[in-house]
């Protein structure tokens, strides 16, 4: 995968550091003075981009419209789940471009990513609310027989070598789905873990067999934003197959067995954790590139990588937790 990008960073109202902007978006000149127009909303970091203005929550806040009611378009990405050997599912993605908010505070709820869990099922991430829009957390990732991953906005993965199943996306059920469900390994000994699934895609099963070619399976691809939302001066999400701006991607899945290279186990495009590979690689192997698992990008919904048992590289490094949701709106400015 390419380099991913960092947490958002708030925007003040001056986005594109020109004062002739700023004046022109808060004053207007009339009857020989200057008038001052309130805003039409308040809360988040604001930008502008596009004729919109754009108001992106990374933690949780009110939406204070001062005019209104108001006609805003929105995207609500609930918290990552957490890992185990599956990759934690992505949070829900949902967006829609006509959502009417009353005037008033309106509370935004930004969902956190869930722990990283050794053993049985990781914790899922929790969910994001702005007005009716509820976006589910992301499923966490099994890790033990019997032990499915858990459902979400996107569901988690099922453990390595078989034996139980990933978690459900879109769960509760919405139009159109808000994620897909995590990947099913495949039961047999020197299988990798399933990844998380994704908004855009859901998780692949673990493969492989024998230490050689045990694989991870990747994380679900998320979803890349509406272009009201890709204003190039604010940091938004990660690269993905079409270009910038990808949320809510799964986390991979834990590989235990497998010398010598490094493919399965990624996180999917949108933020999702990379599986860890274990230095532990079982008869006949030597592995030359392990790596430690990754936790989902905050901000993102991205879910967490899985970590195999056995504990190398570094036996004291967890697998990942999920990365936190987001919430962000906006309307003609």
């Amino acid at each position: 995968m390419g380099a991913r990008s960092s947490k958002i960073k708030a925007q003040n109202n001056r986005s594109d550091g020109h004062l002739l902007e700023y004046f022109r978006n808060t004053f207007v000149r009339g009857g020989g003075g200057t008038n001052y127009v309130p805003q039409k909303a308040t809360g988040g970091a604001i930008s502008y981009y596009g004729g919109k203005t754009i108001h992106t929550f990374t933690s949780s806040g009110d939406f204070n419209v001062n005019t209104g009611p108001l006609s805003v378009e929105y995207i609500v990405v609930g918290g990552g789940g957490g890992s185990t050997e599956g990759g934690g599912g992505a949070g829900g993605y949902r967006t829609g471009t006509s959502l009417t908010i009353n005037p008033g505070p309106n509370p935004v709820t930004v969902g956190a990513g869930g722990g990283y869990v050794s053993g049985t099922v990781g914790n899922n991430g929790t969910s994001s609310v702005f007005g009716p829009i509820t976006s589910t957390y992301g499923g966490g990732g099994s890790g033990s027989p019997g032990s499915p991953g858990a459902p979400g906005g996107s569901g988690g993965g099922g453990r390595r070598d078989g034996g139980s199943p990933a978690g459900t996306g879109n769960t509760p059920p919405v139009s159109p789905p808000q994620g897909n469900p995590g990947g099913t390994t495949p039961g047999g000994p020197w299988r990798g873990a399933g990844g998380g699934g994704g908004a855009g895609a859901p998780g692949t099963g673990g493969t492989g067999g024998d230490p050689a070619t045990e694989r991870g399976g990747v994380g679900g691809d998320g979803v890349q934003v509406p272009t009201t939302f890709r204003n190039p001066a604010v940091a938004l999400g990660t690269p993905g197959p079409g270009g910038s701006y990808y949320l809510a991607g799964g986390g991979g899945g834990a590989c235990e067995g497998q010398p010598g290279g490094s493919l399965g186990g990624e996180g999917g495009a949108g933020g999702g954790g990379d599986g860890s590979i274990n230095g532990n690689p079982g008869p006949g192997g030597t592995n030359t590139n392990p790596r430690n698992a990754s936790s989902g990008i905050e901000n993102t919904g991205g879910g967490g990588g899985g970590k195999a048992p056995g504990g190398s590289p570094v036996p004291s490094v967890p697998g990942g937790n999920g990365g936190s949701g987001i919430v962000i709106i906006a309307y003609p400015s």
